[in-house]
């Protein structure tokens, strides 16, 4: 994984449960001065779940919560 798509990882699995918006995302992992386009928080949610993917496991995941952001959901 990529520094920051390890960040994304542990930010979503620290708060599991809690959903992140792509604002929430890019403030803690790139930090309040980035200046660019908010997608990019979902182009590494992307690789990161691709990545991932091989380690899949059926107690847990990374959801998109349409409309609002990510979290990371066990799955009990």
């Amino acid at each position: 994984l990529t520094k920051k798509e390890t960040e994304i990882l542990l930010l979503l699995s620290a708060n599991e449960g809690l959903v992140f918006s792509r604002t929430q995302i890019l403030d803690s992992v790139w930090g309040y001065d980035y200046f660019g386009d908010s997608r990019v928080v979902d182009t590494h949610i992307k690789r990161l779940r691709a990545k991932l993917e091989p380690y899949s496991h059926p107690d847990w995941d990374i959801v998109t919560v349409r409309g609002i952001g990510y979290k990371f959901e066990v799955i009990k």
